[in-house]
């Protein structure tokens, strides 16, 4: 029988509350960043501001705000950079158990679940995007992108002459939904996936009292 050694040096795997720690600092950290940067663009302009002045405005090195952005229009717009390939990826997952419809929806409510609950910062963010045509360009490239994507995967799983055109409309009508969401959880200061789920369950249910 081979006996299983472990080397006294060699570290232990990390527990599933340290990993959570640790993914709980982590986002923690994008999130004092991503605040940071907001907040000098809204007060200097973008051409202003660098990734070095946003890593001190967040209390970090330079060197860790190039660990978790790639460049300062990243952190501005919060988008981390795979984004697009995990929402991609959990799609084809889920649309294997669950209908289309269900699956991207399900995709679309793990994707917000990460954005900042803060009104006061969100609606900062919609001033500085208003401000800075270049910053809309690069979110309206990366949504288009990650779409086209989304509408590819569930073209190839719907069945039907015309899955292609289901597949657009379903992706259209999701985006649609998660900015109804959005407006809605400005409005009523509820959290954004609360008001997600509440606008996907009027969306199906027209008898539903929110």
């Amino acid at each position: 029988m081979t006996e299983t050694r472990h080397h006294a040096d060699a570290p232990a795997d990390p527990a599933p509350a340290e990993l959570g720690l640790r993914e709980q600092k982590k986002r923690q950290t994008r999130l004092d960043m991503h605040q940071a940067a907001i907040e000098l663009v809204a007060e200097h302009g973008l051409s202003a501001v660098t990734a070095q002045m946003i890593a001190q405005r967040a209390g970090v090195s330079t060197r860790t705000f190039f660990n978790h952005w790639s460049t300062k229009e990243a952190a501005i717009l919060g988008v981390i950079g795979d984004e697009g390939p995990r929402a991609v990826a959990s799609l084809r997952e889920k649309i294997g158990v669950m209908g289309a419809r269900q699956a991207l929806h399900a995709v679309m409510r793990d994707g917000i679940a990460n954005v900042p609950v803060d009104p006061e910062l969100r609606e900062l963010k919609k001033k500085v995007m208003a401000k800075e045509p270049s910053l809309q360009s690069i979110s309206s490239g990366n949504l288009q992108h990650m779409q086209a994507e989304l509408v590819d995967v569930l073209a190839e799983a719907l069945d039907g002459e015309y899955a292609r055109d289901h597949a657009v409309i379903l992706v259209q009508v999701a985006f649609a939904l998660m900015r109804s969401a959005f407006a809605i959880s400005m409005r009523r200061g509820i959290d954004l996936v609360r008001a997600f789920d509440q606008v996907v369950a009027l969306y199906e249910r027209d008898d539903l009292d929110i």
